[in-house]
């Protein structure tokens, strides 16, 4: 349950935009610009060059599919001051964390407990990639100032171009059409709701629904790491954000360190 009094809501205003190169880069051209809102979403119909992960391009057929970016101005949240002094201001992955629970409850709702998290942040159903999450943070000198949360999810698109992730969208999983609009708002509510859970200092327990839901958990993989792949199995992932494997041993790897071989 929500507080009474929320430290943001996400959401609020919500900035409508037909064709955009990226809704990250619009959303950072707001801060740059001094024109953002904390708590804004910004939604576009269709990214001419939406950003995925480690410099990955985010492809989506025009008006199908949930694209939005939504801002938080961490230095001007209520109780900032006293959220830094309890270190819950210092810790990026607990705000991860938040988000890929949020779309994770959002997608779960509609397509049902087959929903995973695909280790650090992408949303899967079964085995197939069903949309993905790119935090951006801005920081200045040793303040968190600001981060920009992209989320993409697939909705009613039923072809891809590609391949990679064996996609899959809402409509595909259930055999129904969506209402882009009404979605956003959803997405939002279960957003609102998570990041405050975090803000609130909930980081343990979110981390622990987090490893519940993590995609191939006790289960073995094939995984590559300095052009090397073996098959480990995933055990979890701890509070530094790090994915623990076991080869014989465990072992710990951060992002961009180890990639999945699936």
């Amino acid at each position: 349950m929500l507080p009474a009094t929320p430290l943001i809501i996400l959401g609020e205003p919500l900035i409508e935009l037909s064709s955009i190169d990226s809704t990250n880069i619009y959303a950072i051209s707001q801060i740059m610009e001094d024109k953002a809102v904390s708590g804004s979403c910004y939604r576009a119909d269709f990214q001419s060059q939406g950003k995925g992960q480690q410099g990955k391009v985010w492809t989506s057929e025009k008006g199908e599919n949930l694209l939005c970016s939504y801002v938080i101005s961490l230095s001007n949240l209520k109780k900032a001051k006293e959220l830094t002094e309890t270190g819950i201001l210092n810790n990026q992955f607990g705000l991860s964390v938040a988000v890929s629970l949020a779309v994770s409850d959002f997608f779960s709702a509609l397509a049902g407990e087959e929903t995973k998290i695909k280790w650090p942040n992408d949303l899967y159903w079964r085995d197939r990639k069903a949309g993905g999450i790119l935090i951006e943070n801005k920081i200045r000198g040793t303040e968190w100032t600001w981060s920009i949360l992209g989320i993409g999810i697939n909705i009613n698109q039923t072809q891809f171009t590609s391949a990679q992730g064996k996609p899959v969208s809402l409509q595909q999983i259930t055999g129904k059409s969506f209402e882009i609009n009404k979605l956003v708002h959803d997405l939002s509510a279960a957003l609102t709701y998570r990041v405050n859970e975090w803000l609130m200092g909930e980081f343990e327990t979110m981390l622990a629904e987090y490893n519940e839901r993590l995609f191939m958990k006790g289960q073995d993989v094939k995984f590559k790491s300095n052009q090397i792949q073996f098959t480990a199995k995933v055990m979890g992932v701890n509070k530094q954000g790090q994915l623990i494997i076991n080869k014989g041993i465990e072992q710990t790897y951060n992002f961009g360190e180890i990639t999945w071989e699936i």
